[in-house]
């Protein structure tokens, strides 16, 4: 039984990973509808702000771009680290997946959050609720389970 909860609890991560990387897809496509989210929630108008500082609207660009292809990248290692642990059921590599998913989709609510973009509020409480299930199904496992110490 415990066995069959941590693949559960793996293919939970492997499709959080999955969309990890859609939720990345999305920021790239949709970065003019982000950045007017996060504009009006400082009171400042994306387009008056873009024509009068063309080069600061660029580095903002930017700085979406790379968070969308971060998100890309974790859920890659995400889906890659789940996929070991269905196979292998190894310890060290759930606590790797714990610790890089609960960081990245913690630190991905709370800048939202704080941009109080309710569109991406949304998707990454989503992420970060169904990964934290996912850890909690097979964590009896772990805990319970005999290792050597070296």
């Amino acid at each position: 039984m415990n066995i069959q909860q941590v693949k559960q609890g793996a293919r939970l991560t492997l499709y959080n990973g999955v969309y990890m990387i859609f939720v990345g897809i999305f920021l790239i496509f949709s970065l003019d509808n982000i950045m007017k989210s996060n504009f009006n929630s400082i009171n400042e108008l994306w387009g008056f702000f873009s024509r009068f500082n063309p080069q600061i609207t660029f580095i903002f660009y930017l700085l979406n771009i790379l968070i969308a292809l971060f998100l890309i990248s974790n859920g890659i290692i995400i889906i890659y680290l789940s996929d070991f642990i269905i196979k292998r059921k190894d310890k060290m590599t759930w606590v790797i997946l714990f610790l890089s998913g609960l960081i990245s989709w913690a630190g991905l609510l709370t800048i939202t959050i704080l941009l109080k973009n309710i569109t991406l509020i949304v998707l990454s409480s989503i992420g970060w609720l169904s990964f934290i299930i996912g850890m909690l199904i097979p964590i009896r496992y772990y805990l319970e389970k005999e290792y050597r110490e070296y």
